[in-house]
């Protein structure tokens, strides 16, 4: 995974570069198919060739170290086995989420409490932070506020993903920050329900049990040679991303297709979203 994670920032950097794949190629002396096969994550590139290209990119000093950690973490160790999950320890492991969100072209979420972070209000964010006693004053705030509007502007870019999300109930009806940060949040998730590349579905109490509706997790699909899905499932401090053996990573996908069949249709699941909304906002009027 983090070779098909360097070959696909190497592949942004290029074209912000404004080179094409031959020009790349033809500055390291190399043959033009060998871009090619690096963006693709077909083979890996080693140091000597790397620090040329970031160097002719004009690459920023962060976006040198990133790719140089994953060129390091991309080289076979002795005796890894084969079908290992990759395991990102640390801050770099949404550096790598985020690189996939944005190079996806179909991303499935499954979320059970909280309404995930692409779809989250600034209100929404301040209020999950004031719940873990952080000083909203704290640039680890202004941090993740950044960020997640950075994020959303995924949804509605040009050539943007297909977005599908399965989300429980609970999700709607926990209550994050008071009535009037939920109706609001709510109420931008009804919107973006709306735009033709995004799908929301709702799986409501009254529904039969499902027994894996507990599992959190995203699946990312790539309209380009990267072709095979990858499954990001996070942990309280780390993440894991699992592209390896496709048995475990198709298994994700049939189980995000049956949780899609247990739930609300998506105008179902958005009336619902917006009739909880209005709930909230009576609450924060009325204060009942």
């Amino acid at each position: 995974m983090q070779r098909r994670l360097l070959g696909a920032e190497l592949l942004r950097l290029r074209e912000l570069a404004g080179l094409t794949q031959d020009e790349a190629a033809e500055h390291l002396g190399k043959a033009g198919n060998k871009i090619s096969r690096v963006e693709s994550g077909k083979i890996g590139i080693d140091k000597t060739d790397l620090d040329v290209l970031l160097e002719r990119y004009q690459a920023s000093e962060k976006d040198r170290l990133w790719c140089r950690e994953l060129s390091r973490l991309s080289k076979p160790k002795r005796g890894r086995p084969t079908g290992e999950t990759t395991l990102y320890l640390g801050p770099r492991w949404f550096r790598a989420f985020r690189d996939l969100e944005t190079d996806a072209s179909e991303i499935m979420e499954v979320g059970t409490e909280i309404i995930p972070g692409i779809l989250q209000t600034d209100d929404y964010i301040r209020a999950m932070f004031d719940a873990q006693g952080e000083d909203a004053a704290d640039h680890v705030v202004d941090d993740a506020l950044r960020v997640r509007a950075d994020r959303r502007t995924l949804l509605n870019r040009e050539n943007a993903a297909r977005f599908a999300f399965v989300l429980s109930e609970s999700v709607v009806r926990r209550q994050i920050g008071g009535p009037a940060v939920m109706a609001d949040q709510l109420r931008h998730l009804a919107e973006i329900a709306v735009q033709p590349n995004v799908t929301l579905q709702i799986i409501p109490f009254d529904a039969r049990s499902y027994a894996h509706l507990c599992t959190d997790f995203t699946l990312f699909r790539f309209g380009h040679e990267m072709a095979n899905d990858i499954v990001y499932l996070e942990m309280f401090s780390d993440a894991a991303y699992l592209d390896k053996p496709p048995e475990t990573v198709r298994r994700y996908g049939e189980l995000f297709g049956r949780l899609r069949g247990v739930a609300l249709g998506p105008v179902e699941s958005r009336h619902l979203v917006a009739t909880v909304a209005e709930e909230y906002a009576a609450v924060a009027t009325t204060g009942r």
